[in-house]
């Protein structure tokens, strides 16, 4: 495991992303996602079971097949994913995102040259975001 203060001051070089995907589902869901970041390496985002992001240095995975459980796809991230607009960017700052209702931290906001975003553990779902939560979510995480 690695603190996330380790993205301060290093450019986004690359997103990796693993989907499952199931053909009796309408969308792939996110399972992970990597950050290559400069003089890093890979650092893999996973939902922990404790509501919490698990950031470890570790590099992407093969795409595997679950039989009747569908696929996990692994690949460069999509265009239309979030944290692509920022590759090439130096992340400036990190702050923690608490979850007051559970004292957790669940997640991340990453402010970038150009933007930010949030990362997180939203009910063991990998969530990027650069747009404001349900109130009643967002009143807990201040």
């Amino acid at each position: 495991m690695i603190s996330a203060d380790e993205f301060v001051s290093r450019s986004l070089l690359q997103v990796t992303v693993s989907w499952h995907t199931h053909p009796s589902d309408d969308q792939a869901s996110l399972v992970h996602m990597w950050l290559h970041m400069s003089d890093l390496g890979p650092v893999r985002v996973h939902t922990a079971p404790d509501a919490s992001l698990e950031l470890t240095l570790d590099q992407p995975h093969d795409s595997y097949d679950m039989d009747e459980y569908g696929q996990v796809i692994v690949g460069p991230a999509p265009v239309d994913l979030l944290m692509s607009r920022f590759i090439g960017q130096s992340i400036r700052a990190v702050h923690s995102i608490i979850d007051h209702r559970i004292e957790t931290e669940i997640g991340l906001r990453l402010k970038l040259d150009h933007g930010e975003a949030r990362i997180l553990n939203l009910g063991d779902e990998l969530v990027i975001t650069d747009t404001a939560l349900p109130d009643a979510l967002e009143a807990a995480l201040r």
